[in-house]
């Protein structure tokens, strides 16, 4: 009895193995670019129709659906699929209430449709029509990158047009946060699916401001190759005129590159009396391009041109535009040989803090350099050189030409192995086209200027003198204190004399002014230009103390290596019999960082004859946890500077941040600017609003703004301002 229990036990399990193995065999059904695979586990007949029950797979090429029941038509194709309804569409997945699908053509309706495009992207639909390989017409839709339900965010749009692996096109749209209509209506939509760059409108910027009146900001973008963009706007203000502005970026290989950007606006709107001496066409234009057309070969362009001296202060966002003095315009050419440069440039530019075009423009300017090396035959001497030629241009004040030739000779020696000595020889020929012959006030402006006549002048220098260097190291063992396993302090001492003699020194024009105007026979050499350079004797010292620091290094780790402490003291002593304060301002420079907590770096010059500090800078950033803090100040007396700069940047959540600035003119007493910012972030969306308060200096009329700024995951900007 047992025998027969047993025997059919095993007899019906082979049944069911049997039954089951027959119906997950795969069906084919012929389609016009191949056969369609469909799995099920329950597979019946009636004629044509043919109907799956139960883990319905039916596979089409890169497509794939899934289903509890579907019923198939095999003379048609058409398929209708129900009951936990999923699509693999490529590497998109959908999901419905039922989907309609023709097996042959591969088009179909996904009714009360999701689909989900990686890598955030969400999309639905009342009806998702397929009409190609990962292409849908939707009615009805809406679409996010947001999860939940309902979304932060969304796009509600009537009709459009989705391909899953390019852009979505719709319109009659409507912008919702969760459940609220915060744009009604808008009549176009688009938004790039997957791809960083594609065509079309971004979200525009609406705004108001105390100055410009109402705005709006109406940019489109133009993907124009795979190598090239741009980004035109339209720029309307409501008390100014017609903006446009543009920029457009390029590559034409892996080493020539360019960015080209620019603004035009027509004043029409504008007051009279608030324009004065503006024009009515206002723009800049600015492009940065850089090729390198060979290992030794490069060329540059950095060009900023601005129609009027006050377009930066009217337009500017931040304060570094704001408070420029000069546009500059820079191209130039470098070739580098093994142990030479050759340079050639025209550089020009635009003071924006005067009336009268008083700039002294470089066009062209050639400069040969060679690096300190050997001289053949003669190794134990080293040789350098420092040529150049200059066509100095303007409209107002003297112009002329240049040719300036430095070369110098060094023996470089140790002595007893406590500090090397290095004597130098050198020379210099000058040559100049003009000749100074007085001086004279423009009439408008009140500026002094030079008046030449043609007269070609050689200045000819001989240049000796000696710089002594010495090095004392000592290393300290800290034992772990605060890290740090050893310390090595350095002292390095330096001595520089130098002394310079010459003819034709005198009624040279000073293109290049330099240096301490108030005792230029004082000041470093380094800081005169070549014009200024006369007769010289000087000794130039200065004191090095470095504070090198290694860490404890773990089991498999290197240790860090950084400098804990620079601090430096130099001065300048003229040794001419005729000066009557033979001492320069004693400069001093500290760096302190610690670790990589807290940095500190200022500078200072104290005048040795009882006028006191002459300029004191400081800057100081500390990092603690998620705060961020750094102050600067600027001091120099005889710029009538007087300037604090405060920054702080406070990470309050990984939802939140908080972040405030000032800058601050201690000397007139003016809050040339100020912001205060918060930043709020989720899954999908940021939010941006910083409060912008501008003081009168510079600019006339002190202002008040409030920024405004959405970010949503994958569709770019949209945002606001207001003034008061």
């Amino acid at each position: 009895m047992m025998r027969i229990a047993t025997g059919l036990a095993l007899g019906f399990a082979c049944l069911v193995l049997t039954t089951s193995a027959l119906a997950q065999a795969p069906v084919r059904v012929p389609a016009g670019e191949g056969d369609v695979s469909i799995l099920a586990d329950q597979m019946d007949q009636v004629g044509n129709l043919l109907i799956g029950v139960g883990n319905v797979e039916i596979t089409r090429g890169s497509s794939r659906l899934t289903a509890d029941r579907v019923e198939i038509n095999r003379e048609t194709g058409e398929a209708v699929a129900q009951g936990k309804v999923i699509f693999y569409d490529g590497q998109d997945r959908l999901l419905g209430d039922r989907i309609d699908y023709n097996l042959k053509t591969g088009t179909g309706v996904v009714y009360n449709g999701s689909a989900f495009s990686a890598p955030y992207y969400r999309l639905s639909g009342e009806r998702m029509e397929r009409v190609g390989e990962g292409v849908y017409n939707i009615r009805r839709g809406v679409f996010t990158t947001c999860e939940g339900d309902p979304p932060l965010w969304s796009f509600r749009v009537g009709r459009a047009t989705a391909d899953l692996d390019d852009y979505l096109v719709g319109r009659d749209a409507s912008f919702w946060v969760g459940k609220v209509p915060l744009v009604p209506w808008v009549p176009f939509f688009a938004a790039a699916l997957r791809r960083e760059r594609q065509s079309g409108f971004l979200f525009p910027t609406f705004g108001s401001s105390s100055r410009r009146g109402l705005f709006a900001r109406i940019p489109y973008y133009w993907a124009i190759s795979d190598s090239q963009d741009a980004t035109i706007s339209l720029e309307p203000y409501s008390r100014r005129g017609v903006g446009a502005g543009g920029e457009y970026r390029y590559i034409l290989s892996e080493t020539n590159r360019g960015i080209a950007q620019g603004f035009f606006i027509r004043e029409t709107e504008r007051d009279e009396r608030e324009r004065g001496d503006d024009p009515e066409n206002r723009g800049n234009v600015l492009w940065k391009h850089a090729w390198q057309i060979s290992p030794r070969l490069s060329f540059k362009t950095d060009l900023d041109m601005v129609t009027d001296d006050r377009f930066y202060r009217e337009y500017g966002d931040r304060l570094r535009e704001r408070s420029q003095q000069r546009a500059e315009s820079d191209v130039f050419a470098t070739y580098s040989g093994d142990s030479w440069n050759l340079v050639g440039r025209a550089f020009w530019y635009q003071d924006l803090t005067v009336e009268r075009p008083v700039e002294l423009q470089r066009l062209p300017e050639i400069r040969l350099q060679s690096v300190r090396q050997p001289i053949p035959g003669a190794q134990w001497l080293l040789f350098e050189t420092e040529s150049s030629f200059t066509n100095f241009q303007r409209y107002v004040g003297s112009e002329g030409r240049r040719l300036d030739l430095h070369p110098r000779v060094f023996l470089p020696l140790s002595v007893g192995g406590y500090f090397a000595l290095t004597p130098f020889v050198g020379g210099r020929a000058t040559y100049y086209d003009r000749e100074v012959v007085g001086k004279r006030v423009t009439g408008n402006g009140g500026i002094e200027v030079e008046v030449t006549e043609d007269a070609s002048r050689v200045r000819a220098q001989a240049e000796a003198g000696a710089d002594l260097e010495a090095r004392a190291t000592r290393i300290y063992d800290v034992g772990g204190l605060g890290g740090i396993d050893r310390l090595q302090h350095l002292v390095e001492p330096r001595v520089n004399f130098t002394g310079i003699r010459g003819v034709n020194q005198k009624n040279l024009p000073q293109w290049e002014p330099g240096g301490d105007l108030v005792n230029p026979l004082a000041a470093p050499l380094a800081e005169l230009g070549i014009d200024r350079i006369g007769r010289v004797t000087r000794l130039t010292y200065s004191l090095t103390n470095r504070l090198n620091a290694k860490t404890v290094a773990a089991v498999g780790q290197e240790a860090v290596r950084w400098e804990l402490v620079r601090f430096v003291l130099a001065q300048t002593y003229n040794l001419n019999p005729s000066s009557v304060q033979p001492f320069s301002d004693l400069a001093g420079d500290l760096t302190v960082e610690p670790n990589n907590h807290f940095r500190f770096r200022g500078d200072a010059r104290y005048d040795v004859y009882g006028l006191g500090f002459r300029s004191v800078n400081s800057d100081i950033s500390a990092s603690l946890w998620d705060v961020t803090a750094t102050v600067g100040t600027r001091f120099d007396d005889r710029a009538k500077v007087e300037f604090v700069r405060g920054e702080i940047l406070a990470k309050l959540s990984r939802y939140l941040d908080v972040r405030a600035s000032t800058n601050y003119d201690v000397k007139t007493g003016t809050n040339v600017e100020s912001r205060v910012g918060v930043d709020v972030r989720c899954q999908c969306a940021a939010l941006s609003v910083t409060y912008i308060n501008r003081g009168a200096k510079g600019v006339g009329v002190s202002e008040d703004e409030v920024n405004f700024s959405v970010n949503l995951l994958g569709i770019g900007q949209v945002g606001s301002r207001a003034g008061q």
